[in-house]
């Protein structure tokens, strides 16, 4: 952990309420400004270690709800009822077949939410591509698992790729939000699309 995550208010209040990371307050954020969950929903949360949105989507929930977690890092100690967590690649046929078994056909999920963040070279353009590649690859996990009406959350760094992804989104949701959490480090250039309103096929 760097220097600068430690003096970070943010990383001092997770730690004080015993969260997973203080990426729990960006979620916080959203879903007190956003419609994007209700109780009993099923979601899946991509990128999901350490929990810091396992966790606050799980209570958001309640317990007839369901998160289903996926990350190539294990999510440690964290247990919740109505959590559930596949250890691996979301691209893997494993995590496909996993899915499968968690999401009783014909039914689909509410909301995909995606933390997932490439690892930094340091080279903005190589950065911004990579985050783009994980956000497309969110996308294409909410083409096939999202139902009518639902949702997409997922992190992007700005590039050159951003304004085509953005326009992906809005011809397949009826409104997309480009949200900027307050939690986030101030060193970060990280943004949100926060997609709305599934246009299923």
């Amino acid at each position: 952990m760097s220097k600068y995550q430690h003096k970070d208010r943010y990383y001092h209040k997770a730690k004080a309420q015993g969260l997973p990371s203080r990426a729990s307050f960006k979620i916080e954020e959203m879903l007190k400004k956003f419609p994007l969950i209700k109780a009993g929903d099923t979601v899946i949360d991509l990128g999901a270690a350490p929990g810091g949105w396992s966790v606050l989507l799980s209570k958001a929930l309640g317990p007839k709800g369901k998160v289903l977690a996926i990350d190539l890092e294990n999510l440690g100690k964290l247990k919740r009822p109505n959590l559930i967590f596949f250890h691996g690649d979301i691209c893997s046929d494993d995590a496909q077949q996993w899915l499968q078994d968690q999401i009783a056909a014909p039914q689909k999920v509410s909301a995909v939410f995606s933390d997932m963040a490439p690892k930094l070279s340091g080279i903005t353009f190589k950065d911004a591509y990579d985050s783009y590649q994980l956000a497309m690859m969110s996308f294409q996990v909410a083409q096939q698992w999202l139902q009518p009406g639902g949702c997409l959350v997922c992190k992007i760094f700005p590039g050159a790729e951003f304004t085509e992804f953005h326009q992906t989104l809005k011809k397949h949701f009826a409104k997309v939000k480009v949200f900027e959490p307050q939690a986030k480090r101030k060193t970060s250039i990280e943004i949100y699309l926060l997609a709305m309103d599934f246009k299923a096929p």
